[in-house]
This record gives C-alpha cells, structure tokens and sequence, in this order.
C-alpha cells in the first residue's frame, strides 16, 4: 500500500544528489522541486517505509528512509506541510 499527494507548497529545498569518496560525503546538483509525494510501506504502519518524490512529467525527485510511517508523515509536513488527511491511500 502507498499514500499519495500533491505538493503544494514548497517549504523546504534538501534533496541533491550526492556521492560518497573516500569516505566523505560530497554533494552534487540539487534535484527538481517535486509535484508529487509517495509514501510506500514495506509493512504495517509500524514498519519502516519510504517516501518517493517525483515531477508531474514522472521524473525523480529524491527519496528517504523512515522508521515507521508517522515519521515519514513528519517529514511530509516538515518538507511540504502536507498533513495526513492530504495524503490518498493507494493499493498496489
């Protein structure tokens, strides 16, 4: 199962593409500000999920690692003030 939204604000820019060497991170280009937010569960709402980010032509935005999907509604809001009841529940 995953939960769906439209972005639709803009309160945060932190996704880039990034690359690790010799055991530094190092940051590159920032990736494109997404239109759509996916959250997708590997589990129950206890179990860790993923949110997805990508443009309306489909293009990636990013993603993140959550430990349970409040947490991943957190970052929704924190990123996008997205609450809960924006998000649309999906079944794969």
């Amino acid at each position: 199962m995953k939960y769906v939204a439209h972005v639709k604000t803009l309160l945060r820019s932190i996704h880039s593409v990034g690359s690790i060497r010799e055991g530094t991170l190092e940051t590159g280009a920032r990736l494109p500000h997404p239109d759509r937010v996916e959250i997708q569960l590997q589990g129950g709402p206890q179990n860790p999920c993923s949110i997805y980010r990508y443009t309306n032509s489909g293009d990636f935005c990013g993603d993140t690692w959550h430990q349970n999907l409040a947490d991943a509604f957190a970052q929704a809001e924190y990123e996008y003030g997205l609450s809960e009841s924006d998000f649309v529940t999906v079944r794969e």
